[in-house]
């Protein structure tokens, strides 16, 4: 019997290139990443065996790999293809919310300390209707 889980890993030290100026994408910036990854631990729970469980270590090499892996543009972009990395690597991850923090961001001409965004993705079963077809009605 399924028993559903989510496993958090927060603050997440990362260095990766991202910024809107090609000088931005040259240097390595910190980010703070965490994501809520849900399992299903019901093995884990049975057989409370470190080879049945999500290897937490092995998610969090995933996060930063892909963090460092090239430079990005937008903060978007990073943060979906963290998500991305997450979802292909591990199978027995069905969704997984990732948010990352950049520090001491340039040009906001504010005091902030960090700018953030979060995502959520899952697995697709199958394709979902657009919201924007138009819907057939049965006469």
């Amino acid at each position: 019997m399924p028993l559903p889980g989510r496993i958090f890993i927060r603050g997440l030290r990362c260095r990766g290139r991202q910024g809107p100026a090609p000088a931005d994408q040259q240097q390595a910036h910190d980010y703070l990443v965490d994501v809520a990854l849900s399992v299903d631990i019901a093995d884990a729970v049975a057989r409370d065996e470190l080879a049945a469980a999500l290897d937490i270590a092995e998610g969090a090499s995933c996060v930063r790999e892909e963090v460092a892996r090239r430079p990005r543009v937008l903060l978007e972009r990073l943060t979906a293809d963290v998500a991305r990395a997450l979802l292909e690597r591990f199978d027995q991850i069905t969704e997984v919310r990732v948010k990352v923090e950049k520090l001491e961001p340039e040009g906001l001409d504010a005091a902030a300390e960090a700018v953030e965004l979060t995502i959520a993705r899952g697995r697709r079963s199958s394709p979902a209707a657009s919201p924007r077809s138009p819907r057939r009605r049965r006469a």
